[in-house]
């Protein structure tokens, strides 16, 4: 009879959520296999400045802490305290803590078999279609978000087709 290598049977990880970070992805610190999982923390009358969408993977939201919005395909979803939230795969989303209060929700998404797809993200789930042309409402007409949001795009793009670049090669 063989034995199975011993696996730990848990992993631990301290989060401060006074002081998380915009997005937090505790994928490496709690070793997670099967389970995508991200910590958002918006200071009040902060928000996502693009929506994405993901190729397989459903999501929850569950708002720890605060109120705020949640955009679905266009439609302003008003979250808080208690909210929970599924979405689809393909539908767009983004976020935004409301203007008194900062916003904390945990995205937590079922990972399907073969994810992550390259060996060196940082998401266990990388199947994150970013939109950064679909600026949500809370910040249209807003040059700066444009400007970012143009800059993200841009380096996106180039890390693509340096990745595709090191396949082929």
């Amino acid at each position: 009879m063989t034995e199975e290598p011993s696996i730990n049977p848990f992993t631990k990880a301290h989060f401060d959520f006074d002081s998380l970070p915009f997005l937090t992805n505790p994928y490496k610190q709690l070793n997670l296999q099967s389970v995508g999982l991200g910590l958002i923390h918006l200071p009040s009358a902060e928000g996502y400045t693009f929506t994405h969408s993901h190729a397989e993977q459903e999501e929850v939201y569950i708002v720890v802490q605060g109120k705020g919005t949640i955009l679905i395909d266009g439609k302003l979803i008003p979250i808080e305290r208690g909210d929970c939230v599924r979405v689809s795969p393909s539908a767009k989303r983004a976020l935004k803590a409301d203007e008194e209060n900062a916003l904390l929700v945990i995205c937590a998404g079922g990972v399907v078999a073969g994810y992550p797809k390259n060996s060196n993200s940082r998401y266990l789930i990388d199947d994150g279609i970013p939109d950064y042309d679909d600026i949500p409402p809370w910040y249209e007409g807003n040059p700066e978000v444009a400007a970012k949001n143009a800059k993200l795009k841009e380096r996106m793009l180039k890390s693509r087709a340096k990745r595709q670049q090191s396949e082929e090669g």
